[in-house]
């Protein structure tokens, strides 16, 4: 007993070295769930990554392009065509991924159409946010449940009325990414102006199967019911689905054109359509877990194939208290393992725990499809033993030096504040920050795609994005979105970035170099000019959106600047214009351009890059 009080009075330090970390990182995993939320969604795309998703053969893709058949341009009556083509391989239902909310007077084409949604049988699909107080008919597809979870929005961009009038139903098409852009999950359903209304994955998969109306549940989490599966959602009513890699879509992808000059595919009965572009004009490229230019028609398609199929990820709630819970019963378990074992031994064993919780969190996600965050308990795991061992360690050489008299007296508190110090956490909310906006476009992009496949032109991009956005990142660079042909990105914002002008300067210069390159290589068929603005100046950040989750971004002057820098240069042939206040920070070396009429800003007077060479 004598013995057993001494050993613990000598390592008593580490007991609480190894608590106190156990508790920092279990407070860490439960108070900063959304800061760390974008390295934990990744991580999830790898482990979802990881299951082979078979597909069911039943959902097809037909992707509208900028001509028919003839080559003439794609109009009303074309479409028209194309949905009495699919009606006739007797599917299930016809998806319209196009929200056709334009043109609605009544027109031979229009009249044409409205048959032809009325024979599909087809779902027509509308955008939130929309002109307040605006909504679709109201529909008897969904059941809701009192506080069940959903987007809730005041108005819609709906389809014309002639068009609603002869579905077979609507629902939303609208998809939300995360705080890294990328999609992953979709909405169940949307309140628009208080009237309940399906998302379009939930609404085809329902007419696909034949259920019933779907069930919208309130709870912790809330849920779907879709014939016989119940499937959880999050706060914002949302189900997590898995885009399919660029090879598995295309075999489940026929073009529009070919379906009008008769070459249709072979498909089952009750097949179901998804009508839509890929087009990058058509606003409907999205960073997915497979791809960075995934087509959000090819998203609901993957969403459909999920609920059709019963498969659903989802991370319990009661995930994160899992996971403090492991790594405080570590923590304890790691003292014990300090104590009894040698430290190669305590050390090894560490390991082996922290592995162990890695290959539970890809067990559950492979055969229970539930998430669980394989790193930060590792982690938890591997620092709790570091603690307790790092304190033994320290104890044994203090001992050594000071027999066993001084082997009885407290270490240090400088030992256990360095072994327990924690790092600030990324905060995502409103604020106000100087930043360098930088806007990018490619000239003549539209004609671009007329002349090319929309299969050569997503390649083509693929290739160019993936080095603009590369180039962003080396510079220390976040990039905020992709829009078509377009990049907007922000420097010195989430985290401090010293020297952001000058960097995000360099980064112009950089893309500006490549650009230039890669449209030399482009001789087949010429890739234009690409244009640049950025500027500098105090603009407010943060989450904004559905519950803060829809998008991080910037609303200032400088940011409008730079967009409308980034027109000018069109104007003026330049390919950089950098903003005045930007010229007039920056230690870089830079020409002055003159003055160029902005709107909303009159006449500035702008700078851009030397003749040849970085700045």
């Amino acid at each position: 007993m004598t013995a057993w009080t001494g050993t613990w009075r000598r390592r008593w330090p580490g007991f609480l070295a190894a608590l106190m970390v156990a508790l920092g990182i279990a407070s860490c995993i439960l108070a900063f769930r959304g800061t760390t939320q974008p390295l934990r969604e990744r991580l999830f795309d790898m482990m979802i990554g990881a299951r082979a998703m078979p597909t069911s053969g039943r959902v097809w893709v037909v992707e509208v392009g900028t001509v028919n058949e003839n080559g003439a341009s794609w109009s009303r009556n074309d479409l028209a065509r194309l949905i009495a083509a699919l009606a006739a391989l007797d599917p299930a239902v016809i998806g319209l991924d196009i929200v056709l909310s334009q043109s609605c007077a009544p027109s031979v084409a229009n009249t044409a159409l409205a048959k032809a949604i009325a024979a599909g049988p087809v779902v027509t699909g509308f955008l939130v946010p929309g002109p307040t107080d605006v909504a679709p008919p109201a529909e008897a597809s969904l059941a809701v449940m009192q506080n069940a979870p959903a987007w809730d929005a005041a108005g819609a961009e709906a389809a014309c009325p002639a068009f609603q009038a002869t579905s077979a139903g609507v629902a939303l098409v609208s998809l939300q990414g995360g705080q890294d852009g990328r999609v992953r999950v979709a909405p169940a359903a949307v309140f628009v102006a208080g009237k309940p209304y399906p998302g379009m994955a939930v609404e085809l998969a329902r007419l696909g199967q034949g259920w019933p109306p779907a069930i919208l549940g309130a709870g912790n989490p809330g849920w779907l019911r879709l014939g016989q599966t119940t499937i959880p959602l999050d706060a914002l009513g949302q189900f997590r689905f898995v885009p399919t890699t660029p090879a598995a879509r295309a075999a489940q992808t026929v073009a529009a054109d070919r379906v009008l000059a008769g070459d249709l595919p072979a498909v089952p009965q009750n097949a179901v359509f998804l009508i839509g572009s890929a087009l990058p004009e058509s606003g409907g490229l999205r960073p997915s877990r497979a791809s960075p230019l995934h087509p959000s028609v090819h998203l609901q398609a993957d969403a459909v194939e999920d609920l059709m199929a019963g498969r659903s990820f989802a991370r319990v709630v009661s995930a994160p208290w899992v996971e403090a819970s492991v790594v405080i019963l570590a923590g304890l378990f790691a003292v014990g393992l300090a104590l009894a074992l040698p430290p190669l031994g305590a050390a090894l064993v560490a390991i082996g725990g922290a592995l162990s919780w890695v290959g539970f969190s890809f067990g559950a996600a492979a055969w229970a499809d539930r998430l669980f965050d394989p790193l930060l308990p590792s982690l938890g795991i591997l620092g709790t033993a570091a603690a307790a061992l790092l304190v033994e360690a320290a104890a044994s050489r203090r001992a050594e030096r000071n027999l066993s008299r001084r082997m009885r007296k407290h270490l240090p508190g400088a030992v256990v504040d360095r072994v327990t110090d924690g790092r600030a956490p990324l905060h995502l909310t409103g604020e106000m920050r100087q930043i360098t906006a930088l806007f990018t476009d490619i000239e003549g992009f539209s004609d671009l795609t007329r002349r090319m496949s929309p299969q050569a032109l997503v390649a083509l991009l693929d290739d160019y994005f993936t080095a603009i956005t590369g180039i962003i990142a080396d510079h220390g660079g976040m990039v905020d979105k992709i829009v078509g042909d377009a990049v907007h990105a922000f420097f010195n914002a989430p985290v401090d970035l010293p020297d952001h002008i000058d960097k995000a300067i360099s980064a112009a210069a950089a893309i500006r170099d490549f650009a230039t390159g890669f449209a030399a290589r482009s001789t087949d068929i010429p890739f234009g000019r690409t244009r640049i603005g950025l500027e500098t100046g105090p603009a407010l950040l943060g989450d904004v959106g559905q519950g803060g989750r829809t998008d991080y971004t910037a609303h200032g002057d400088a940011v409008n600047m730079a967009a409308r820098l980034q027109e000018a240069s069109k104007t003026l042939g330049i390919t950089v214009l950098i903003g005045p206040r930007a010229s007039a920070e920056t230690s870089l070396v830079v020409t002055a351009a003159g003055e160029v009429e902005l709107r909303s800003f009159g006449r500035v007077q702008v700078s851009t890059l030397p003749a040849s060479g970085r700045p």
